[in-house]
């Protein structure tokens, strides 16, 4: 019977003391502590540890932590992570559950809960002989994985740069290319890591929900409002507002938004009284906002006030290598917060997902992977774990529209100039078998301005 290790990364004591006497009573489980994470990341070399348990002291900061699961993830190590803290570093432990760790644990309130989830999230380490050879080569990440593994890499330096300056930000792209993740990351780079990040969906809520959602109100601003209520602007104070669908957001909210943006203040409902705006503002949209203004459904001012910035997704089936070193970050993530033993891919698993196009994007692959690991009964996704509507999905390589050779010459200039324009991009989606950035690329157009012209002629559903 193996027996595996917990390394607790802990500075104080008390705490080793008290979680060392817990793993005492558990059988087969060796108890080993690390002053900090970057001891923890040099202890990662040695074999067998099956549970790491990060105590967060008053300086340890969510990045850091971010750093040891991205070396977790890179050794292609099944460890799950717990984290233990106090109930005053609640945002630390939302943004560190969706990094993957397995659970945030109140110390010492729940010492009963952090002996029980020792024990589960360490009986397989302890009761099986792991098979830790590599199946499917997958891509190792880098000290900036988050940004390379998503397909990023060629904007990795301006969103950094971005990120450590207070501006305005809009990011673009289809639902599931990861903007979300993207304004979380860079939230993290940025100098207000250690403040508040709140997301706000502008397409979910009505105009009065959105409104006191944003701005908050005063009790007696309208028929429920019974007391007092902050808004996401000043509960955000210090750190970083996700405004996302911001094309949802009503049109007659839009001028209040854009004097809070260019001003830095507002008014909560029901009052004239001015508070000032101390949040970044991160706003992402799936439609191009530049088409919602020509459609008069989104004020050019604000979409020219938040595009101070602005980073366009591309869809995941355009990204080289992303489908792969995602595959390699979810399956870490995924399988650690569940205790799973899973920890690679069968090759030909590996060649399905890569072969797929991917309408939903990194959110699809991510959900498809989460139950590839639900559901395999051992310790590696083999084909037949995944959802057969993506196995068997035959994807043929649909003929391009190709237009009709007119019977007489176009009536007008500019029915020759469109017939021109189509056969060129026709000829440029075949060339580059309709990978889009090359495409546009070939063009010698952005890709803001191919996707225009794909939708003008109808293009936008071509498989790449």
């Amino acid at each position: 019977m193996p027996t595996t290790t917990l390394l607790m990364v802990c500075s104080e004591k008390d705490v080793i003391g008290a979680i060392h006497k817990i793993s005492a009573g558990i059988d087969k489980l060796h108890f080993e502590a690390a002053a900090s994470i970057n001891e923890a990341c040099f202890r990662l070399e040695r074999p067998g540890i099956g549970l790491i348990l990060v105590y967060l002291c008053p300086g340890t900061k969510v990045p850091e932590v971010a750093r040891l699961l991205r070396t977790i993830s890179a050794q292609q190590q099944a460890i799950a992570t717990l984290v233990l803290g106090d109930d005053s570093q609640a945002e630390k432990a939302l943004a560190l559950l969706r990094l993957g760790v397995a659970d945030y644990l109140s110390w010492p309130n729940d010492v009963g809960r952090v002996g029980y989830l020792m024990e589960m999230l360490t009986v397989r380490a302890r009761f099986s002989t792991p098979d830790l050879q590599p199946v499917a080569e997958l891509a190792p990440l880098q000290e900036e994985d988050s940004f390379l593994a998503m397909g990023l890499g060629n904007m990795l330096d301006q969103v950094k740069r971005a990120a450590s300056r207070d501006v305005t930000i809009l990011l673009g792209g289809e639902t599931g290319t990861g903007k979300s993740r993207l304004a979380r990351l860079i939230h993290e780079h940025s100098p207000f890591c250690e403040q508040p990040f709140f997301t706000v969906n502008c397409g979910s809520l009505s105009s009065n929900l959105i409104e006191s959602e944003l701005f908050g109100h005063v009790k007696g601003a309208f028929t429920g409002a019974n007391q007092d209520r902050a808004g996401k602007f000043a509960e955000a104070s210090g750190g970083t507002l996700f405004l996302d669908d911001i094309d949802g957001l009503p049109l007659a909210l839009q001028p209040k938004l854009l004097r809070a943006v260019e001003e830095r203040v507002f008014e909560p409902v029901g009052t004239n009284k001015s508070m000032p705006l101390k949040a970044r503002v991160i706003a992402a949209s799936n439609r191009p906002l530049e088409e919602e203004v020509a459609a008069g459904r989104f004020r050019s001012d604000l979409f020219f006030r938040l595009n101070v910035v602005g980073f366009f997704l591309p869809p995941l089936r355009e990204r080289s290598g992303a489908v792969r070193a995602l595959t390699s970050t979810f399956i870490t993530e995924l399988a650690g917060g569940k205790g799973s033993p899973i920890h690679r891919i069968a090759l030909d698993a590996l060649q399905a997902l890569e072969s797929y196009h991917w309408p939903g994007n990194i959110r699809e692959l991510r959900n498809v992977l989460d139950r590839a690991i639900t559901l395999c009964p051992g310790n590696e996704i083999g084909v037949d774990d995944l959802p057969a509507t993506l196995t068997t999905a035959v994807q043929p390589a649909t003929a391009l529209p190709i237009a009709a050779s007119p019977a007489a010459t176009p009536a007008s200039l500019a029915q020759a100039k469109g017939k021109a324009e189509l056969t060129r991009i026709l000829a440029a989606i075949q060339s580059q078998k309709n990978v889009r950035a090359r495409v546009a690329a070939e063009l010698g157009v952005s890709r803001n301005t191919l996707y225009k012209k794909l939708r003008k002629y109808g293009l936008l559903a071509l498989p790449s």
